[in-house]
């Protein structure tokens, strides 16, 4: 087992502080302690641009997390257990290499085509009974939250059960959350058996869609061939329930990161409602600015190596910050203001390399879509009420439970 550094005192990553004010802290880890080893959860966390995006792509590093030193494996047999063991980021560079050409197969412009107008009526279903609302209405419970999973459904093709579309979502939202290292262990139990169901709700439709094709995500996989070589039904089942999971969380976090930054910032606003044009850019900032929660992306130290004069150790684990990376003042032009005509070439949300994010096109005009549907059934003057905002912690991540908007000022 790899050394770890000697304890340090209480990391600042631990303190009140990060939760509530993030940016602070790792703005003063980049400048002092940019690897910066977090005793109490085992892990270094990275807060420089340069270092982030190295490590996406650096031979020293994996994101199979079966290379941590602390690895504890899922249930024997699980779904979680073969997700690990032959999903993306646990197959081989010849393995992952192939299942993501047959999943590119699948993404054609005709396929994009038509999930964009899927995507668009979902949220016009959404925004309609928003137009001439007052009051505060609460914009994750009625507009960020329940429109990825739509989304989802209605790409992939997969019916929630008995219409329990809120089901569909706590099984996506519960599986993601428990992936984190950190997670407590009834965090992690709750993910597993959340993981299974999903599992036995989307194989059987791989099955239908075998016998009888349709125009949905999982019609396309089972029917995407690359010199006869055909995915297998637990191999497009992996693909969807990582779109399920990453898809629906994930995306609701950006939907309300987007709506939240623009009410905090109503110059903003008022320049994208006069330029719609502005809207792939507005998705782009909001990635940069206010995306990324508690410590950042896993990766795994496959050998021994130095970073800024710190002994990384075979078998540990490096979080790659996003708050760090992204508001980084040798690459970001003061990182901390909220600009929507800022050049965003450098955010690199979705990684970069072998392992940049699949679903990184449909997140982005998911989240442009609803900033864009917003746009219709906010009323001038809307503001946020920050005073009555809920949110949930665990360990290190802090997440909005509600977004609280006045519609009439």
């Amino acid at each position: 087992m790899a050394s770890a550094p000697a304890a340090t005192a209480s990391s600042p990553v631990l303190s009140p502080e990060f939760l509530t004010d993030n940016h602070r802290v790792v703005a003063e880890l980049r400048q002092r302690d940019p690897v910066h080893w977090v005793t109490d959860l085992r892990f270094w966390l990275l807060t420089r641009y340069d270092d982030v995006r190295q490590l996406f792509t650096d031979p020293n590093c994996t994101p199979d997390p079966h290379a941590w030193e602390h690895y504890a494996p899922p249930t024997a047999g699980s779904w979680k257990a073969l997700i690990e063991s032959k999903g993306l980021f646990g197959a081989s560079p010849a393995e992952h290499a192939r299942l993501r050409q047959l999943v590119s197969l699948a993404l054609t412009p005709r396929a994009v085509k038509r999930m964009e107008w899927q995507v668009r009526e979902v949220v016009e279903q959404f925004s309609e009974p928003l137009r001439g609302r007052t009051g505060v209405v609460d914009l994750i419970d009625e507009f960020t939250n329940p429109i990825p999973n739509a989304v989802i459904s209605r790409i992939t093709g997969i019916p929630p059960k008995g219409d329990d579309d809120r089901r569909f979502r706590e099984l996506a939202q519960l599986t993601i959350r428990g992936f984190p290292s950190f997670a407590p262990e009834d965090v992690k139990r709750e993910s597993e058996q959340a993981s299974d169901e999903m599992r036995d709700w989307v194989s059987s439709m791989a099955d239908e869609r075998r016998r009888a094709p349709r125009a949905d995500l999982v019609s396309d996989l089972v029917q995407a061939q690359e010199a006869g070589d055909r995915m297998s039904n637990d191999e497009i089942v992996m693909m969807i329930s990582a779109l399920v999971t990453a898809g629906s969380e994930t995306t609701m976090l950006g939907g309300t990161f987007a709506l939240r930054s623009l009410l905090r910032h109503p110059d903003e606003l008022a320049k994208l409602r006069a330029n719609r044009q502005l809207l792939d850019n507005t998705v782009m900032e909001v990635l940069r600015y206010d995306f990324g929660v508690g410590g950042g992306l896993p990766r795994y130290a496959l050998r021994d190596f130095e970073l800024r004069g710190k002994q990384i150790r075979k078998g540990q684990q490096l979080q790659l910050s996003f708050q760090g990376a992204h508001r980084d003042p040798s690459v970001f032009r003061d990182p901390d203001r909220f600009d929507i005509e800022r050049d965003t070439k450098n955010v690199i949300s979705f990684g970069r390399g072998p392992h940049f994010c699949l679903g990184a096109n449909l997140a982005k005009q998911e989240m442009r879509c609803m900033i864009d549907g917003a746009l219709g059934f906010l009323p001038p003057g809307a503001s946020l009420r920050e005073d009555l905002v809920r949110w949930s912690e665990m360990v290190i991540m802090r997440r909005m439970e509600n977004l609280p908007v006045a519609f009439d000022g």
